[in-house]
């Protein structure tokens, strides 16, 4: 099975609804009370996955794109909130 690392939460969206799963969320430093966080996922054909988005052929149904981008925001303030209690870390 393939793995792949993504900050972008659009991307992350495409992928979470074309099959693939989260399998980790970790966040890092990026500034002033700022954090950046990268959403990790494993599945099939991810390779494929990623020239289609990259080439901007990527289709998906808006409905399903807008609930997917809810739960990955979701999974974002969720790392979020880990790291702030933890101290850093993945979730």
């Amino acid at each position: 099975m393939e793995t792949v690392a993504v900050t972008d939460l659009y991307q992350a969206s495409y992928l979470l609804l074309s099959g693939c799963q989260l399998t980790e969320a970790s966040c890092t430093p990026s500034g002033t009370k700022a954090l950046s966080c990268t959403l990790y996922f494993s599945g099939q054909h991810l390779a494929t996955l990623e020239e289609n988005w990259f080439s901007k052929r990527a289709m998906v149904n808006l409905w399903a794109f807008r609930q997917a981008y809810s739960q990955v925001h979701q999974y974002v303030d969720q790392a979020k909130k880990e790291f702030a209690r933890n101290g850093g870390g993945p979730v």
